[in-house]
């Protein structure tokens, strides 16, 4: 239960500090995709403590490792918001090398997603259990979907170092 508390405790501040950035427009949209993906990996997260203590065998090993991957997904999620909010703690839009440094993240959580994609095909031909399928299929649509948003963000990132156009 702590755990439970110190985790909306960080999901709350993580939110306060970076939120006022998403206003800027479009030109963070990535980050609201985050916290709107993090919100439905911990949906789903909920949900596989009961799912795990009921299976057995395969399916159990498939659903830790489901929880695992989330769980991962999560901590990369949070640590790239970490990075951003240091980016733009010291001014208003970061240097060259902070922006290298968020877009080297968002590539290791492409990369990252790679792996886990792979490993959600191979277990969604293997596994015949409804319920365990289901929480694949969730589980990989998510990690797909943070691929793109790592790959959006990246973009995102990159146009930070345009100077802006003169009025």
């Amino acid at each position: 239960m702590r755990g439970t508390y110190r985790t909306i405790l960080t999901l709350l501040v993580s939110g306060a500090v970076i939120l006022p950035l998403v206003s800027h427009g479009e030109e963070f949209d990535h980050i609201q995709q985050l916290f709107d993906l993090r919100t439905a990996i911990s949906d789903q997260g909920k949900l596989l403590p009961a799912y795990i203590k009921s299976a057995s065998g395969n399916n159990l090993m498939t659903l830790e490792r489901i929880f695992e991957l989330n769980t991962s997904a999560l901590t990369t999620v949070e640590a790239y918001f970490r990075i951003f909010k240091i980016a733009f703690t010291a001014e208003e839009k970061p240097s060259a090398e902070a922006v290298d440094v968020l877009n080297e993240w968002l590539a290791f959580i492409e990369i990252q997603c790679r792996y886990d994609i792979e490993y959600l095909d191979e277990a969604e031909t293997e596994v015949r259990d409804k319920r365990v399928l289901e929480e694949i299929i969730t589980a990989k649509k998510n990690i797909e979907k943070l691929s793109m948003i790592a790959e959006k963000g990246i973009g995102e990132n990159e146009k930070l170092l345009v100077p802006a156009e003169p009025s």
